[in-house]
């Protein structure tokens, strides 16, 4: 028998057959006498903004950076398969799981009564129901509460526990039994990497290598026939910062009048965008809306998510100084995304009491949005990027307020 799966999930919020999405997941793998075998744990990206971030406490950055749903989905079924799936809230747990097996094409069927859960239980033992409270009737440690790998391992904690003060084993092996029956989907194997809290910021190794790759990209391109002339119409292309679909079908029909293959365009479009840091670094500042324009045209050009950091990093790196507010004056437009809604009642306040006006949605009119995180995936942030308007913190719109 392979024994048992726990899993802890971190998520935007509590909609799982909506909008909400998971940010984080772990399990632990368990023995059939409750000792521990193995664990795993990795941040998933949403593709939308964190909800309640001051909960969890997973960053935008680490989170845009992470693997989607779909490309653990194998892995984590591999894992999942074969053994009982526990949880403290199992409910909870097992609807968001479902959720995103359905939307990553893998229907899940997993109901309440074949999840065991820890919470549930507490009761039989004499113990609260809360994780938190929970753990400490039993003296388990529970240090980093809402981050999922520590309340896995604590619920792991529990589930010792209860198999070791259980008057009966058979119902332990009951459940067993049950959990080698249970059919998992079973989505192709990617081995994806898992991506841990603060991989963003302590990756400065990794951007520093998609840099490098990056440049020798860009002088090799030079070599390539025809790229004057490929680079000079994204030039004026890109001058109004948009690319149109006859503008796309005129790039796509010089590329393939010079020849040009689809890696030879990726490699034009990589050293345009060295040229493109190479402009917005010549004054020895990175401002807010420096930033928001190599995001903005990287995202025409399809450029991943890595090389759009790696980009980022490298124009840090080769300024004095790094301006990450953008000047406000009374009048201008904002608009508020990926925070609580007393939270934006408090800025709504601030910001109208200095003549700022508060706009519901991101138009070309508008001069920043101010979020609570601003590498935010929401997606009045993401029409702000397509837009090169700048995403700025709320410490921008406070300040502003305080003169």
């Amino acid at each position: 028998m392979a024994g048992f799966a726990v899993v802890d999930l971190e998520t935007t919020g509590f909609a799982y057959h909506s909008r909400d999405r998971i940010c984080e997941v772990a399990v632990v793998l368990v023995d059939r006498d409750g000792r521990q075998e193995g664990t795993y744990s990795t941040l998933v990206n949403p593709q939308r903004d964190l909800g309640a971030q001051h909960v969890h406490g997973i960053s935008a950055r680490d989170a845009r950076l992470a693997p989607t749903f779909d490309l653990i989905a194998g892995d984590l079924a591999s894992l999942l398969a074969g053994r009982v799936f526990v949880a403290h809230n199992s409910t909870f747990d097992a609807s968001f799981l479902i959720a995103e097996f359905a939307r990553a094409g893998w229907p899940l069927s997993l109901t309440r009564e074949e999840t065991l859960c820890t919470m549930r239980l507490a009761a039989q033992y004499g113990a609260p129901a809360k994780l938190g409270d929970c753990c400490r009737h039993f003296g388990i440690p529970l240090d980093d509460a809402h981050e999922a790998l520590a309340d896995a391992v604590a619920t792991a904690g529990l589930l010792a526990r209860y198999i070791e003060e259980s008057p009966r084993r058979d119902e332990w092996d009951e459940w067993l039994a049950f959990g080698e029956s249970l059919q998992w989907p079973s989505p192709p194997r990617l081995a994806t990497p898992p991506f841990a809290r603060g991989s963003a910021s302590a990756g400065g190794d990794l951007l520093a290598r998609v840099s490098s790759s990056l440049s020798s990209a860009a002088s090799g391109a030079a070599d390539v026939v025809g790229a004057d002339e490929y680079l000079d119409l994204l030039d004026r292309v890109l001058l109004d910062r948009r690319i149109s679909a006859a503008e796309r079908v005129a790039l796509s029909s010089l590329a393939g009048a010079l020849g040009l293959g689809a890696d030879d365009v990726a490699r034009l479009n990589r050293r345009y965008m060295l040229g493109v840091v190479d402009a917005v670094c010549a004054d020895d500042v990175l401002t807010a809306d420096d930033r928001a324009a190599i995001i903005q045209l990287a995202g025409l050009l399809d450029l991943e998510g890595l090389e759009v950091e790696a980009l980022l990093a490298s124009a840090e790196s080769r300024v004095s100084s790094v301006a990450g507010e953008v000047e406000l004056r009374p009048g201008d437009r904002i608009v508020l995304t990926g925070m609580s809604m007393d939270r934006k009642r408090e800025l709504t306040v601030l910001a109208e009491a200095r003549g700022l006006v508060v706009w519901p949605n991101v138009t070309k009119r508008v001069r920043a949005v101010v979020a609570q995180d601003p590498a935010s995936q929401s997606e009045k942030a993401r029409k702000a990027r397509e837009y090169g308007i700048p995403v700025v913190q709320q410490a921008t719109l406070v300040a502003f307020s305080a003169h």
